[in-house]
């Protein structure tokens, strides 16, 4: 009983086994630990690239129909907790060669990351005497678009300025109509284009375009690249079959862009079939041969040069 007692109550062991339930617990707690760690990391990884994913298609969607002929061409992620910023460059494809335009970010995930935004690129022609065209970051004009059911003061016309260009340069230029136009009729018209401009506009949005005409300055009353939605010829446009994947495929990106306002216009489109939309305007790459011959054409109302590039 004595020695039972003694046993029960030794010091030393009771010391030992302490240290010994110390050491359980830290490791058990260390383990857990490494696992809730793992766990954690693998799923913020997953719901990480889960809005990446996401944001991407959004965002690709909304630069592939605001910038004619352009697409997101590299994305660069920077995770944190549920969510990140991805820096992305803008490419516009010149049929020849791809040229990076513009680089950008957005903010991706359950939690968005505070973006800060410092100018880049310029506008000329603030005091009105000039047009107050804008500049991408690449120093390249932004090109602009006159809405052929309203009534401007003044439309932009750059064949001077192009046959005053030297060299055997591919030239980007932005054609407004003077009426708009089935996609049957520019087949016979107009057969070089490489990006349409599609009428998605509501009756409202063709008002305030008018209304800003008839009380703003000249300069400033025209529609800017950004706000001219548009698809891409992935294809020589030899007749209006050729156009329908194309056509199904702008549909797809009003309805995937982070745009509200492309909301609205896939709203207004979605029942529209293609041989009913009507084309505004269009963009054409060319010599400045090549282009004149475009220009002096009577169903363009107006002309906006954008990027200029090498041929070769």
């Amino acid at each position: 009983m004595n020695d039972f007692s003694n046993d029960f109550f030794d010091e030393k062991k009771i010391k030992k086994a302490v240290r010994r339930g110390k050491l359980k617990t830290i490791i058990t707690v260390i383990i857990i630990s490494i696992v809730v760690f793992v766990v954690l990391n693998i799923a913020n990884s997953a719901i990480s690239a889960h809005y990446s994913q996401k944001a991407f298609k959004q965002w690709d969607a909304y630069v592939r129909l605001s910038t004619p002929n352009g697409y997101i061409s590299e994305t660069v992620d920077s995770k944190a907790i549920l969510g990140g910023v991805s820096n992305y460059e803008i490419s516009k494809d010149f049929k020849i060669k791809s040229v990076v335009i513009e680089r950008k970010q957005y903010s991706f995930g359950l939690i968005s990351s505070v973006l800060t935004s410092r100018g880049s690129g310029g506008k000329i022609g603030i005091t009105g005497e000039e047009w107050q065209f804008g500049y991408k970051e690449n120093g390249w004009r932004e090109m602009m678009f006159f809405h052929p059911n309203v009534s401007y003061k003044k439309y932009k016309d750059d064949e001077e300025l192009i046959e005053r260009m030297q060299g055997d340069k591919i030239y980007e230029v932005a054609l407004s109509f003077n009426q708009p136009y089935k996609p049957s009729e520019l087949f016979i018209q107009l057969p070089e284009m490489t990006w349409f401009w599609v009428d998605t506009y509501s009756s409202e949005q063709l008002n305030e375009f008018q209304q800003e005409a008839k009380e703003n300055d000249w300069s400033s009353t025209f529609i800017r690249e950004k706000e001219a939605l548009g698809f891409s010829i992935n294809a020589p446009y030899i007749s209006i079959h050729d156009l329908e994947g194309d056509y199904e495929q702008f549909l797809e990106l009003l309805q995937m862009s982070i745009s509200s306002n492309h909301q609205n216009a896939f709203n207004k489109m979605k029942d529209i079939k293609l041989e009913d939309v009507e084309i505004l305007g269009a963009v054409v790459y060319g010599t400045k041969d090549e282009l004149e011959e475009i220009l002096e054409n009577p169903y363009v109302k107006a002309s906006s040069l954008g990027g200029v590039i090498e041929n070769y």
